[in-house]
């Protein structure tokens, strides 16, 4: 393992060890339940299944929790101090209106479990509960949420997509005329010798744009051109070392510290377009850097999880609000003053289109974490 201020650059492991070394995103559930002990029992229950807890005993406590804080579930008390946890779920709704729910009471009234499913609650469960009801059931609410998310981000790609085939067509055609109408040009022996210049520079420019066209038709589409088998850490290590300036030179002539750590498993092996899993790690890098305007320490993690490569980009940084924390992989969707609002979109593309997942974890004031898995060369599983 390294852990490198950022005057030095150190990568690797302690080992060759493949195995996981390091946590994967952690679901988080807000607990609101006014019961002490039940408190105790259900937070400790959820943390030994790996979810990170935050508890309210009151709404109110609630209510400042989801300020900062955007629960992947929510465990709620029917029966709460300062008020209903059904009026709550109906405020709830209008804040986080995809975050699942799963209701507890003391009481089996048949109007509470109709008022709770008609308010769109993924299960409602009696005390005393069974824990590994419990625990599966927040589970399945957890993931429903995740593949409604993914769905969601990948319509707005398709949509993308198709415009932008839609786009690259019609002016593939206009490229083709122009290119044709400068090759007879060129043909004309009697231009002298700065118009034919002039044509070759225009023809340049119409081949890159060709280039850019093709790379728009390609949008959304799965092919499995141009991927070859590389050793990750290296990938991450090479990239570190081309995006130094932005990450070390340029913050310290700023006045401004970064911290590098990385922990790097070896030995970690995927097939993939070497360029774009470099664009979508440079961009996580560059964000990074931009969210931590006073300095702070940037985190990569790598390590092997089973049949998955797991990679971690963490910072010290401002954080992301929970009211835009669901739009962060929108297209065109930016709080930059300037830039396209394209960086973490077409990241996200480029990882659902290796066949993995890349998902964020926040806090505002205390950092962010992005998550990307990807699957491993077949070869090395």
């Amino acid at each position: 393992m390294g852990s490198v201020n950022s005057s030095e650059q150190e990568h690797g492991s302690s080992n060759d060890d493949t195995s996981s070394s390091i946590i994967g995103p952690r679901d988080r559930i807000l607990l609101v339940e006014d019961f002490q002990d039940t408190v105790r029992i259900i937070k400790r229950l959820l943390e030994k299944n790996g979810y990170e807890v935050a508890t309210a005993l009151t709404i109110a406590q609630a209510k400042e929790i989801i300020k900062s804080m955007v629960p992947d579930a929510i465990v709620l008390d029917i029966n709460l101090p300062d008020g209903s946890g059904l009026d709550f779920l109906q405020d709830l709704r209008t804040i986080h209106p995809d975050t699942p729910v799963i209701m507890l009471t003391a009481y089996t009234e048949i109007e509470n479990a109709i008022r709770s499913l008609q308010q769109g609650v993924d299960d409602f469960i009696p005390k005393p509960f069974d824990n590994s009801y419990l625990v599966h059931s927040i589970g399945k609410a957890v993931e429903k949420r995740r593949l409604k998310e993914r769905l969601r981000t990948s319509e707005k790609f398709r949509a993308i997509a198709e415009l932008a085939a839609g786009v690259a067509h019609d002016f593939n055609n206009l490229l083709h005329t122009m290119s044709t109408h400068i090759y007879l040009l060129k043909k004309n022996s009697d231009l002298d010798a700065e118009i034919h210049q002039r044509l070759d520079a225009l023809k340049t420019a119409v081949d890159d744009a060709t280039v850019i066209i093709r790379r728009l038709n390609s949008m959304g589409k799965t092919e499995d051109t141009d991927r070859t088998v590389f050793e990750l850490s290296s990938l991450i290590t090479d990239m570190l070392l081309m995006t130094k300036p932005k990450w070390h030179y340029q913050p310290r002539k700023n006045g401004r510290n970064i911290d590098l750590v990385t922990r790097l498993g070896k030995n970690i092996y995927i097939r993939a377009n070497t360029a774009e899993i470099r664009e979508v790690f440079t961009n996580l890098v560059f964000n990074a850097v931009e969210a931590m305007p006073t300095g702070g320490t940037l985190t990569i993690e790598a390590a092997r999880q089973g049949d998955k490569a797991l990679c971690v980009f963490r910072d010290t940084g401002m954080g992301i609000p929970p009211e835009i924390i669901d739009r962060i992989f929108d297209p065109f969707f930016t709080t930059k003053g300037s830039g396209s609002g394209l960086g973490l979109s077409i990241s996200f593309a480029i990882i659902e289109k290796h066949g993995g997942q890349m998902t964020v974890k926040s806090t505002p004031g205390k950092g962010t974490a992005f998550y990307i898995n990807l699957p491993l060369a077949e070869e090395f599983t």
